[in-house]
Protein backbone atom coordinates (compact mmCIF):
# COMPACT_ATOMS: atom_id res chain seq x y z
CA UNK A 1 0.00 0.00 0.00
CA UNK A 2 1.35 3.45 -0.91
CA UNK A 3 1.81 6.03 1.81
CA UNK A 4 -0.92 8.12 0.15
CA UNK A 5 -3.43 5.30 0.46
CA UNK A 6 -2.32 4.51 3.98
CA UNK A 7 -2.96 8.10 5.07
CA UNK A 8 -6.20 8.78 3.17
CA UNK A 9 -8.14 5.51 2.85
CA UNK A 10 -9.60 5.77 6.37
CA UNK A 11 -11.48 8.84 5.05
CA UNK A 12 -12.75 7.47 1.74
CA UNK A 13 -11.87 5.96 -1.62
CA UNK A 14 -8.50 6.94 -3.08
CA UNK A 15 -8.00 7.05 -6.85
CA UNK A 16 -4.43 7.44 -8.05
CA UNK A 17 -3.67 8.75 -11.53
CA UNK A 18 -0.22 7.22 -11.86
CA UNK A 19 2.81 8.88 -13.41
CA UNK A 20 1.07 10.15 -16.54
CA UNK A 21 0.07 13.80 -16.82
CA UNK A 22 -3.68 14.35 -16.54
CA UNK A 23 -4.98 16.62 -19.29
CA UNK A 24 -7.67 19.21 -18.63
CA UNK A 25 -10.36 17.03 -20.20
CA UNK A 26 -9.36 14.10 -17.96
CA UNK A 27 -9.70 16.23 -14.86
CA UNK A 28 -13.03 17.68 -15.97
CA UNK A 29 -14.35 14.18 -16.58
CA UNK A 30 -13.30 12.81 -13.20
CA UNK A 31 -13.61 15.74 -10.83
CA UNK A 32 -17.42 15.74 -10.39
CA UNK A 33 -16.97 12.57 -8.29
CA UNK A 34 -14.09 13.85 -6.17
CA UNK A 35 -14.22 15.58 -2.79
CA UNK A 36 -10.53 16.46 -2.88
CA UNK A 37 -7.79 16.57 -5.50
CA UNK A 38 -4.04 16.27 -4.92
CA UNK A 39 -2.01 17.43 -7.92
CA UNK A 40 1.62 17.74 -8.95
CA UNK A 41 3.13 20.47 -11.14
CA UNK A 42 2.16 18.52 -14.26
CA UNK A 43 -1.60 19.04 -13.96
CA UNK A 44 -3.28 22.34 -14.78
CA UNK A 45 -6.17 22.99 -12.42
CA UNK A 46 -7.96 25.58 -14.51
CA UNK A 47 -11.15 27.54 -13.95
CA UNK A 48 -13.00 24.96 -16.07
CA UNK A 49 -11.69 22.10 -13.95
CA UNK A 50 -12.70 23.83 -10.73
CA UNK A 51 -16.15 24.69 -12.10
CA UNK A 52 -16.73 21.00 -12.86
CA UNK A 53 -15.96 19.99 -9.28
CA UNK A 54 -19.49 19.96 -7.89
CA UNK A 55 -18.34 18.03 -4.79
CA UNK A 56 -14.86 19.51 -4.57
CA UNK A 57 -13.84 20.74 -1.11
CA UNK A 58 -10.07 21.28 -1.50
CA UNK A 59 -7.28 21.49 -4.07
CA UNK A 60 -4.01 20.31 -2.51
CA UNK A 61 -0.64 20.72 -4.22
CA UNK A 62 1.91 17.92 -3.94
CA UNK A 63 4.79 20.35 -3.63
CA UNK A 64 5.32 24.07 -3.25
CA UNK A 65 4.65 26.06 -6.44
CA UNK A 66 0.98 26.73 -7.14
CA UNK A 67 1.17 28.55 -10.48
CA UNK A 68 -0.60 25.60 -12.14
CA UNK A 69 -3.71 26.15 -9.99
CA UNK A 70 -6.22 28.92 -10.71
CA UNK A 71 -6.40 30.20 -7.15
CA UNK A 72 -8.78 33.11 -7.89
CA UNK A 73 -11.23 30.66 -9.50
CA UNK A 74 -11.02 28.36 -6.49
CA UNK A 75 -11.44 31.26 -4.09
CA UNK A 76 -14.48 32.52 -5.99
CA UNK A 77 -16.33 29.25 -5.34
CA UNK A 78 -15.05 28.85 -1.77
CA UNK A 79 -12.50 26.08 -2.30
CA UNK A 80 -9.27 26.24 -0.25
CA UNK A 81 -5.96 25.69 -2.03
CA UNK A 82 -3.03 24.31 -0.06
CA UNK A 83 0.61 23.51 -0.70
CA UNK A 84 3.58 22.14 1.23
CA UNK A 85 5.99 25.00 1.96
CA UNK A 86 9.44 23.95 3.07
CA UNK A 87 8.78 20.27 2.46
CA UNK A 88 11.54 19.85 -0.12
CA UNK A 89 13.71 22.84 0.80
CA UNK A 90 16.68 20.76 1.91
CA UNK A 91 16.49 18.54 -1.18
CA UNK A 92 16.32 21.49 -3.59
CA UNK A 93 19.13 23.37 -1.81
CA UNK A 94 21.37 20.31 -1.96
CA UNK A 95 20.56 19.83 -5.67
CA UNK A 96 21.41 23.49 -6.33
CA UNK A 97 24.76 23.01 -4.58
CA UNK A 98 25.40 19.91 -6.67
CA UNK A 99 24.72 21.90 -9.86
CA UNK A 100 27.04 24.65 -8.63
CA UNK A 101 29.86 22.15 -8.14
CA UNK A 102 29.19 20.48 -11.48
CA UNK A 103 29.16 23.79 -13.37
CA UNK A 104 32.19 25.33 -11.73
CA UNK A 105 34.34 22.21 -12.13
CA UNK A 106 32.90 21.05 -15.47
CA UNK A 107 32.32 17.55 -14.14
CA UNK A 108 29.91 16.20 -16.82
CA UNK A 109 32.16 17.46 -19.61
CA UNK A 110 35.24 15.84 -18.15
CA UNK A 111 33.36 12.58 -17.64
CA UNK A 112 32.33 12.62 -21.30
CA UNK A 113 35.87 13.34 -22.50
CA UNK A 114 37.29 10.57 -20.35
CA UNK A 115 34.83 8.10 -21.84
CA UNK A 116 36.02 9.19 -25.28
CA UNK A 117 39.60 8.39 -24.31
CA UNK A 118 40.86 11.90 -23.60
CA UNK A 119 43.12 12.35 -20.60
CA UNK A 120 43.65 15.59 -18.65
CA UNK A 121 42.18 17.72 -21.41
CA UNK A 122 41.25 21.07 -19.85
CA UNK A 123 37.72 22.07 -20.80
CA UNK A 124 36.83 24.88 -18.42
CA UNK A 125 38.68 27.61 -16.57
CA UNK A 126 37.60 26.59 -13.08
CA UNK A 127 37.73 28.58 -9.87
CA UNK A 128 37.51 27.58 -6.23
CA UNK A 129 34.27 28.09 -4.37
CA UNK A 130 36.11 28.89 -1.15
CA UNK A 131 36.22 32.65 -0.78
CA UNK A 132 33.80 33.21 -3.68
CA UNK A 133 30.77 35.48 -3.73
CA UNK A 134 27.41 33.72 -3.92
CA UNK A 135 24.18 35.41 -4.92
CA UNK A 136 20.82 33.97 -3.89
CA UNK A 137 17.72 35.39 -5.58
CA UNK A 138 14.84 34.60 -3.25
CA UNK A 139 15.86 33.59 0.25
CA UNK A 140 12.72 31.77 1.35
CA UNK A 141 12.79 28.19 2.59
CA UNK A 142 15.10 26.90 -0.16
CA UNK A 143 17.30 29.98 -0.32
CA UNK A 144 17.78 29.91 3.44
CA UNK A 145 18.88 26.26 3.30
CA UNK A 146 21.31 27.03 0.48
CA UNK A 147 22.77 29.92 2.46
CA UNK A 148 23.34 27.51 5.36
CA UNK A 149 25.16 25.08 3.07
CA UNK A 150 27.31 27.84 1.56
CA UNK A 151 28.62 29.19 4.86
CA UNK A 152 31.37 26.59 4.88
CA UNK A 153 33.03 28.21 1.89
CA UNK A 154 34.06 31.33 3.83
CA UNK A 155 32.86 33.67 1.10
CA UNK A 156 30.26 36.40 0.77
CA UNK A 157 26.62 35.37 0.55
CA UNK A 158 24.43 38.02 -1.06
CA UNK A 159 20.65 37.83 -1.26
CA UNK A 160 17.91 39.76 -2.98
CA UNK A 161 14.32 39.22 -1.88
CA UNK A 162 11.66 41.95 -2.17
CA UNK A 163 9.38 40.11 0.27
CA UNK A 164 11.82 40.28 3.20
CA UNK A 165 13.22 43.27 5.02
CA UNK A 166 17.03 43.53 5.35
CA UNK A 167 17.11 42.30 8.96
CA UNK A 168 15.29 39.10 8.04
CA UNK A 169 17.68 38.49 5.16
CA UNK A 170 20.64 38.93 7.53
CA UNK A 171 19.00 36.55 9.99
CA UNK A 172 18.92 33.96 7.20
CA UNK A 173 22.66 34.22 6.74
CA UNK A 174 23.02 36.62 3.82
CA UNK A 175 23.90 40.21 3.04
CA UNK A 176 20.89 42.09 1.62
CA UNK A 177 21.56 43.78 -1.73
CA UNK A 178 19.58 44.86 -4.77
CA UNK A 179 19.39 42.60 -7.81
CA UNK A 180 21.83 44.64 -9.91
CA UNK A 181 24.50 44.54 -7.19
CA UNK A 182 24.00 40.81 -6.74
CA UNK A 183 24.27 40.25 -10.49
CA UNK A 184 27.48 42.25 -10.87
CA UNK A 185 29.33 40.98 -7.80
CA UNK A 186 28.46 37.27 -7.64
CA UNK A 187 30.63 34.45 -8.92
CA UNK A 188 27.69 32.07 -8.55
CA UNK A 189 24.01 33.04 -8.80
CA UNK A 190 21.30 30.62 -7.69
CA UNK A 191 17.63 31.34 -8.36
CA UNK A 192 15.01 30.39 -5.75
CA UNK A 193 12.21 32.87 -6.37
CA UNK A 194 8.56 32.36 -7.17
CA UNK A 195 7.29 32.79 -10.71
CA UNK A 196 5.37 36.06 -10.95
CA UNK A 197 4.88 38.65 -13.69
CA UNK A 198 7.80 40.55 -12.12
CA UNK A 199 10.18 37.56 -12.11
CA UNK A 200 9.29 36.24 -15.59
CA UNK A 201 12.43 36.61 -17.75
CA UNK A 202 14.15 38.33 -14.84
CA UNK A 203 17.39 36.98 -16.26
CA UNK A 204 17.75 37.88 -19.93
CA UNK A 205 20.31 39.33 -22.32
CA UNK A 206 20.93 42.58 -20.43
CA UNK A 207 21.33 40.86 -17.07
CA UNK A 208 23.64 38.20 -18.48
CA UNK A 209 25.90 40.97 -19.70
CA UNK A 210 25.98 42.36 -16.16
CA UNK A 211 27.33 39.06 -14.80
CA UNK A 212 31.01 38.23 -14.46
CA UNK A 213 32.33 36.33 -17.46
CA UNK A 214 33.48 33.42 -15.28
CA UNK A 215 30.22 33.23 -13.31
CA UNK A 216 27.66 30.44 -13.38
CA UNK A 217 23.89 30.59 -13.07
CA UNK A 218 21.80 27.89 -11.39
CA UNK A 219 18.02 27.68 -11.58
CA UNK A 220 16.01 25.34 -9.36
CA UNK A 221 12.99 27.63 -9.13
CA UNK A 222 10.82 27.97 -12.24
CA UNK A 223 11.96 27.89 -15.86
CA UNK A 224 10.42 31.15 -17.12
CA UNK A 225 12.45 33.17 -14.60
CA UNK A 226 15.16 32.85 -17.26
CA UNK A 227 14.76 33.90 -20.88
CA UNK A 228 15.90 30.56 -22.28
CA UNK A 229 16.68 31.84 -25.77
CA UNK A 230 18.84 34.59 -24.30
CA UNK A 231 20.58 32.08 -22.05
CA UNK A 232 21.48 29.88 -25.02
CA UNK A 233 23.05 32.91 -26.69
CA UNK A 234 24.95 33.90 -23.55
CA UNK A 235 26.36 30.39 -23.15
CA UNK A 236 27.33 30.06 -26.82
CA UNK A 237 29.04 33.45 -26.80
CA UNK A 238 30.60 32.72 -23.39
CA UNK A 239 29.09 35.84 -21.90
CA UNK A 240 28.81 33.68 -18.77
CA UNK A 241 30.77 30.51 -18.09
CA UNK A 242 27.96 28.07 -17.44
CA UNK A 243 24.47 27.28 -16.27
CA UNK A 244 22.90 24.48 -14.26
CA UNK A 245 19.16 24.05 -14.81
CA UNK A 246 16.60 21.80 -13.19
CA UNK A 247 13.69 23.68 -14.79
CA UNK A 248 12.77 24.94 -18.26
CA UNK A 249 10.50 27.50 -19.90
CA UNK A 250 8.40 24.71 -21.35
CA UNK A 251 8.09 21.40 -19.52
CA UNK A 252 8.83 18.83 -20.56
CA UNK A 253 11.33 20.56 -22.85
CA UNK A 254 11.60 19.67 -26.51
CA UNK A 255 14.13 16.89 -27.09
CA UNK A 256 15.94 19.22 -29.51
CA UNK A 257 16.35 21.98 -26.94
CA UNK A 258 19.76 23.55 -27.72
CA UNK A 259 20.65 23.56 -24.03
CA UNK A 260 21.01 19.78 -24.22
CA UNK A 261 23.99 20.04 -26.56
CA UNK A 262 25.85 22.99 -25.06
CA UNK A 263 29.00 21.86 -23.23
CA UNK A 264 28.61 24.59 -20.59
CA UNK A 265 24.99 23.76 -19.72
CA UNK A 266 24.13 21.09 -17.18
CA UNK A 267 20.49 20.02 -17.12
CA UNK A 268 18.32 17.80 -14.94
CA UNK A 269 14.60 16.96 -15.35
CA UNK A 270 12.90 19.04 -12.62
CA UNK A 271 13.76 16.57 -9.88
CA UNK A 272 15.75 18.81 -7.52
CA UNK A 273 13.15 18.36 -4.81
CA UNK A 274 12.75 14.63 -5.31
CA UNK A 275 14.13 12.58 -2.41
CA UNK A 276 12.50 9.92 -0.29
CA UNK A 277 12.45 12.16 2.77
CA UNK A 278 11.07 15.14 0.84
CA UNK A 279 8.28 13.00 -0.62
CA UNK A 280 7.41 11.67 2.81
CA UNK A 281 7.16 15.19 4.21
CA UNK A 282 5.03 16.29 1.26
CA UNK A 283 2.66 13.33 1.64
CA UNK A 284 2.12 14.12 5.31
CA UNK A 285 1.64 17.87 4.75
CA UNK A 286 -0.71 17.47 1.77
CA UNK A 287 -2.82 14.74 3.33
CA UNK A 288 -3.05 16.67 6.60
CA UNK A 289 -4.72 19.51 4.70
CA UNK A 290 -7.10 17.14 2.90
CA UNK A 291 -8.06 15.28 6.07
CA UNK A 292 -8.75 18.49 7.98
CA UNK A 293 -11.05 19.79 5.26
CA UNK A 294 -12.89 16.48 4.91
CA UNK A 295 -13.48 16.58 8.68
CA UNK A 296 -14.95 20.06 8.40
CA UNK A 297 -11.88 21.84 9.77
CA UNK A 298 -9.64 24.54 8.33
CA UNK A 299 -6.24 23.61 6.90
CA UNK A 300 -3.14 24.68 8.80
CA UNK A 301 -2.71 28.40 7.97
CA UNK A 302 0.92 27.72 6.99
CA UNK A 303 -0.29 25.53 4.13
CA UNK A 304 -3.30 27.63 3.05
CA UNK A 305 -2.74 29.76 -0.05
CA UNK A 306 -6.12 31.55 -0.13
CA UNK A 307 -7.12 32.36 3.46
CA UNK A 308 -9.75 34.77 2.15
CA UNK A 309 -11.88 31.69 1.47
CA UNK A 310 -12.57 31.47 5.18
CA UNK A 311 -12.67 35.22 5.70
CA UNK A 312 -15.50 35.40 3.17
CA UNK A 313 -17.42 32.71 5.06
CA UNK A 314 -17.25 34.57 8.36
Amino acid sequence: MSLLRELLEPYGEVREGGAEKWQEEDLIKGIPEWDAILVTSREQVTEKVIAAGSRLKIVAKFGVGVENIDIPAATKVGIPVTNCPGSNAIAVAEAALALIFACVRGIPGYMGKLREGAWREVLVDTFELTGSTFGIVGIGNVGRELARLLRGFDGRILACDPYLDPDKIRARGAEPVDLDTLTRESDVISLHCSLTPETTHMFGTDRFRMMKSHSVLVNCSRGPVIDEKALVGALREQVIAGAGLDVFEGEPPDKNNPLFTLPNAIVTPHLAGSTHLAHERIFHMATDSIIRVLKGEKPDPVFLRNPEVYENRA
